[in-house]
């Protein structure tokens, strides 16, 4: 518990005499961390010490908590782990740390976003203190103090057990109190605040290169289409691709990428839009970075490509010969030859016909048939594996 010394006047003034003087004399008194009365400032008082959420893994165990798990342990980007268990003094708590930067991190410089505590936490620790903005004391406060203090709710649950009120401000950024019916007062609560460190993420982007990544230097372009479909080979715009395949190839092929529609730097692990324009056809798609660190757009890989008379007007041809403009009966024996199981829906002017693809059902194609011509007037082709092993 930090600790101030001040020194005060014992009286008003010093006077000396013959047989002595007054004494000044000073007392060590206890200095109590400020707490803010805003909810929303996502501050408390945990046994007398101040925490601001969210703070660095390194300020919090340097207060003292150690973590019962491996710190080396990763988070990718724009997600969070839940119920990490840690110890000060005989009390555990649940963490959640969350990594809000561009790259990988381990756990250990990631971010406590928020805390929680139970009642059956503090059966171990039953001199545990909690105070949060607005004076409002854990295992004292009632439903109707933290109303009081806080205002309405942005959301209660009243069940048997207990009673839950919830502050939210946005997204990953909230306060829930729990009131049991059973003691009547505040014995649980949870908080959780997600604030990214803009000045961070932008010295971290600064240093990103446009170096190719080792994902994009294993890429091998295919010498021709094969015969499975299910390889996700496909001719696009005159030129042979493996999908997932990087920007930079499309680039290499004669792509022009449009910088001011696509994004620069794309999160380890997440994705990015990318429009491209070939032949005065413009494509735009989402691109995933495959890398655990931040890279540049073209680093990043196309997990699907388009052909429609109605959108890029641009050839695309699968293994096995299905291509842009074969008739809808050249289609159904191009399904059946490659022993493709297939969903056919029809509208008013279009017929699709649906492949799914072995691992997920977002992967597969699709054909877009003119009702009218009886034949295929786009074509979408979709793979989107978890990693490039």
């Amino acid at each position: 518990m930090k600790r101030q010394v001040i020194a005060y006047l014992l009286a008003g003034a010093l006077f000396l005499s013959l047989g002595g003087a007054w004494a000044f004399a000073a007392e060590e008194e206890e200095q109590v961390p400020a707490l803010s009365d805003d909810l929303y400032s996502f501050q408390m008082l945990l046994d007398g010490e101040l925490y601001t959420f969210p703070m660095s893994y390194a300020d919090f165990t340097a207060m003292g908590w150690e973590y019962d798990g491996d710190a080396n342990e990763t988070i990718s980007p724009n997600e969070y782990t839940v119920a990490e268990t840690f110890e000060k003094d005989g009390l555990e708590i649940y963490v959640t740390l969350v990594n809000l930067g561009i790259n990988t991190v381990t756990y250990a410089d990631s971010l406590v976003g928020g805390i929680s505590l139970d009642p059956y936490q503090t059966e171990d620790a039953p001199d545990t203190e909690a105070e949060f903005p607005g004076g409002v004391l854990f295992g004292a406060a009632t439903a109707e103090d933290i109303e009081a203090a806080y205002g309405t709710p942005t959301d209660t649950y009243e069940g048997e057990m207990y009673t839950k009120l919830t502050y939210e401000y946005d997204y990953y950024r909230e306060w829930d109190f729990y009131v049991y019916a059973d003691s009547g007062v505040l014995d649980e609560f949870e908080v959780r605040n997600f604030v990214a460190d803009e000045e961070a993420n932008a010295a971290a982007a600064a240093e990103v290169t446009d170096e190719p990544t080792e994902a994009v230097l294993a890429y091998t372009a295919p010498e021709k289409l094969g015969e499975d479909p299910m390889g996700f080979t496909v001719e696009y715009a005159g030129d042979l691709y493996q999908l997932p395949a990087p920007v930079s190839v499309f680039v290499e092929n004669g792509w022009t990428l449009k910088e001011e529609l696509s994004d620069a730097i794309v999160s380890g692990g997440d994705y990015g839009w990318v429009t491209l324009m070939k032949d005065n056809q413009e494509f735009r798609t989402i691109a995933q970075n495959y890398d655990p660190n931040a890279t540049v757009i073209e680093n990043c890989f196309i997990t699907e490509v388009e052909a429609d008379a109605l959108g890029p007007d641009l050839s695309l041809a699968l293994p096995g010969g299905a291509a842009m403009g074969m008739t809808e009966e050249e289609l159904i024996a191009w399904l059946d030859e490659m022993g493709l199981e297939y969903e056919k829906d029809d509208s008013d002017s279009y017929i699709y016909y649906s492949v799914e693809g072995p691992d997920s059902s977002l992967d597969g194609f699709e054909f877009i048939v003119d009702a009218e011509q009886a034949a295929v007037t786009g074509i979408h082709v979709s793979y989107e594996p978890d990693t490039l092993d």
